[in-house]
């Protein structure tokens, strides 16, 4: 070999331990991101389920959810506070849906649709939202039902869910 085709063979061997390199530290960020946790695209103090089957009778609210769910904000905005349940009223009755923010008295209407679920003759999954006002930094929201009908009007819940979201951008 002569002394020209040494520095060749010498910038290629550079090029050749950079490329493994790349590659070696390409593979290490690709394995890292993949044991990683996915993000959740709701966090949990922002929305609850309840799987089990509930009936309920008489006056007086209760809660759609365990426990209230909260969301932190960094200024003044509105919150799209949302409701799911699979339902059955009876005939002559309707379900009413009221939001409790940091603990105040459940409001019918105030910030969204009040009538939840009205008589069908199977259960049936009900969906709605409120949007909510809220100031800067944690508040807490929590959906309640009501029945409106005659006394003794039994209402099943089979499953039932609620979320709060605050914008994110």
């Amino acid at each position: 070999m002569t002394r020209t085709h040494r520095p060749l063979r010498r910038r290629i061997t550079v090029r050749l331990a950079a490329l493994t390199a790349a590659l070696t530290a390409a593979a290490a960020t690709v394995l890292s991101l993949g044991l990683a946790a996915p993000a959740g695209a709701i966090a949990a103090a922002q929305s609850d389920c309840l799987p089990d089957n509930t009936n309920f009778f008489g006056a007086g609210f209760i809660g759609l959810t365990a426990r209230a769910l909260s969301v932190s904000v960094k200024g003044a905005t509105t919150v799209k506070a949302e409701a799911t349940a699979d339902v059955s009223v009876p005939a002559g009755a309707e379900v009413r849906l009221a939001w409790s923010v940091n603990g105040g008295t459940p409001q019918e209407g105030t910030f969204g649709p009040a009538n939840f679920a009205n008589h069908t003759e199977f259960a049936e999954t009900r969906s709605t939202f409120g949007l909510i006002p809220v100031a800067a930094g944690t508040t807490t929201i929590r959906p309640f039902l009501r029945i409106s009908g005659p006394n003794l009007t039994v209402v099943s819940i089979l499953h039932r869910c609620a979320t709060v979201e605050a914008s994110t951008s």
